[in-house]
């Protein structure tokens, strides 16, 4: 039975798997140094960064850019339009003015020719009124009285033509205007001009003679339609009472059609407005008033059209961004991948470097902990084979003394024990992986395990004080692993106030670097400086010899690193303060 017990011992020591599980320990450190599958994700989301970086700088001045000069481009249309609109309603305003002013010379002319001779009369006024380059329909000669003295006509005046010399007409430059009027002839309606001059005689006023001259006005029609403009502008003449004085473009007829006059005011620096027509669209619009007839030019173009010209600038405009957006998307893709690469080049470089440098770490660490393995064990396991000698030969005496060979049994029994702790801590670190990483409340955590400390630091004359900040966010962790981090905390806080003390506990969390930090404060003897960059090491202990294995604060450290967090210590002893302790605080990330 004795020979099972030590041989089972040993064979526990030189299993395969006891020593695979201890490598996992050394591992642990530095075999996840070059996490290719977490390196490949962040260097894509550094990708995209720079690839969003670059198109914000790229495209935010094509964009300010290119919208101020569509803007400008929209501007230029609209004032190019409104400038043509009103060129043409002045150059036709003037045009129309230059042709009254012809119709005044001829009649002058004819009046010289009466005054001068009256032998051949008759033929030099029907040379003007036939003249295919003049748009007269008659002239004829009327006394002040009414009677008909010389017609280059039928012969015959209208009614309506002796009705309009009646009535009060306009004077320019000493010829008399009518207002403009219809009259039939060939059973068309042709809009009509009648000037009228007086005529020297020599004789009574009851006998004075006055020349009528009838103009075509539809001449004015022609003139202003070979200034149409595109597809709907179109350049006609009104009065001041809005009324046609020429056919348009659409179909409004001569003195019958009627436009609103309301005032307009030019948009903006514009040299024209925007206005209904008389057929109900909107149009830009320009007049330019002839004096002194009291007519008005008006020149205007659909909006619609003007529009079209607007629209077909925002689709080149639309074509160019896109054109300018692939460009720089692009070249933003290339010079982003290639930063991409340098610096992940450059980082598992300095990874390879860092895992080279781990790699010679574990080597001195192997060394370190094989040597305070083989010291851990190499006592208890002496020791067993000592008191089972001891007993083997107390049991060859007769008689044996039972007592005695219990004992050293028993003795055999606890050393062997204290070497299986040494390698469960070992089995029990090493097996702990991210694999099990849940959610986990710290407050809960801690107030289920003092539920059961508590009882336990009561019976030492240990007071325990719990500050617990309200609403604190879970942690990433492994349930068991941080339930072990902290029960070993506060076991070694309990074992460094033998006479009692103050145990405190408490929870913050720091949203700034999303972490949560659990504090384990005793009042015990505190740890010494020598000792202080030694406890994280394996198998450093500062108990008695046989009362710990010093794998219990380089586990948790262990442990708190691949959780990742942190585990960190401030500590004083009687002899570097009045108060001392020891505060162990483990930092750990939260799970959002």
């Amino acid at each position: 039975m004795f020979h099972v017990i030590l041989i089972l011992g040993i064979t526990l020591l030189h299993d395969k798997s006891t020593f695979s599980d201890i490598n996992l320990i050394l591992q642990s450190n530095g075999g996840n140094a070059i996490d290719t599958k977490f390196t490949e994700s962040y260097f894509q989301k550094f990708r995209l960064l720079l690839i969003s970086v670059f198109m914000l700088i790229g495209l935010v001045p094509l964009v300010f850019f290119g919208f101020n000069g569509f803007s400008k481009g929209k501007q230029m249309i609209e004032e190019k339009a409104a400038s043509y609109l009103a060129n043409q309603a002045k150059r036709n305003a003037e045009a129309i003015k230059l042709f009254m002013i012809g119709r005044v010379n001829d009649i002058r002319l004819i009046s010289s020719i009466w005054n001068i001779s009256k032998i051949n009369f008759n033929d030099h006024i029907g040379q003007i009124a036939n003249d295919q380059h003049r748009p007269y329909v008659d002239f004829f000669i009327m006394t002040q009285s009414g009677q008909l003295v010389l017609s280059t006509g039928e012969g015959k005046i209208d009614s309506k033509i002796l009705e309009m010399s009646a009535c009060e007409t306009l004077s320019w430059q000493g010829i008399n205007m009518s207002k403009l009027f219809n009259i039939t002839k060939n059973d068309n309606y042709i809009p009509v001009l009648m000037l009228s001059k007086p005529l020297s005689s020599g004789r009574a006023t009851k006998d004075r003679y006055f020349l009528y001259c009838l103009v075509d006005f539809t001449a004015i029609s022609v003139l202003l339609r070979d200034n149409n403009m595109e597809a709907t502008g179109e350049v006609y003449l009104v009065n001041n009472e809005g009324l046609f004085l020429s056919a348009s473009r659409f179909g409004a007829k001569t003195l019958e059609t009627k436009i609103s006059l309301k005032k307009q005011l030019p948009e903006g620096n514009l040299a024209a407005y925007q206005a209904i027509d008389y057929r109900g669209k909107s149009v830009l619009q320009a007049r330019q008033h002839v004096d002194p007839f009291g007519w008005i030019v008006m020149a205007d173009q659909d909006m619609v059209e003007i529009l079209d010209s607007i629209k077909t600038l925002e689709k080149k405009a639309f074509f160019y961004a896109l054109i300018t957006g692939g460009l720089v998307l692009v070249l933003a893709f290339f010079i982003s991948t290639s930063i991409a690469n340098m610096v992940k080049e450059k980082y598992q470089r300095e990874k390879q470097m860092e895992f080279q440098a781990i790699q010679k770490e574990k080597l001195a660490a192997m060394g370190l902990l094989t040597s305070g393995l083989a010291h851990e064990l190499n006592t208890p396991l002496a020791n067993a084979l000592l008191y089972t000698q001891i007993a083997l030969e107390e049991m060859e005496e007769q008689p044996f003394d039972k007592e005695s060979i219990s004992q050293h049994l028993l003795t055999v029994i606890d050393e062997i024990k204290h070497g299986s702790s040494v390698i469960k801590n070992l089995l029990y670190f090493s097996r702990h992986t991210q694999s099990d990483l849940q959610t986990v409340n710290c407050n809960n955590l801690l107030t289920k395990l003092m539920e059961i400390t508590i009882p336990h630091c009561d019976a030492k004359n240990i007071h325990v004080e719990m500050t617990l900040m309200p609403d604190i966010p879970d942690v990433l962790a492994d349930p068991s692993t941080l339930q072990s981090i902290v029960t070993n905390l506060v076991a070694n806080a309990i074992e460094s106030m033998p006479d009692g003390g103050i145990l405190t506990l408490s929870t913050r969390y720091i949203p700034v670097l999303k972490l949560v930090k659990i504090e384990v404060t005793d009042s015990g003897i505190g740890i010494c400086r020598e000792d202080m960059s030694n406890i994280f090491n394996p198998f450093y202990s500062t108990k008695k010899p046989g009362e710990g294995t010093g794998l219990g604060l380089f586990i948790s450290y262990e442990m708190a690193r691949k959780l990742g967090g942190d585990l960190k210590v401030v500590s004083s002893t009687r002899d570097d303060a009045s108060k001392p302790g020891t505060n162990f605080t483990l930092e750990l990330p939260t799970g959002d």
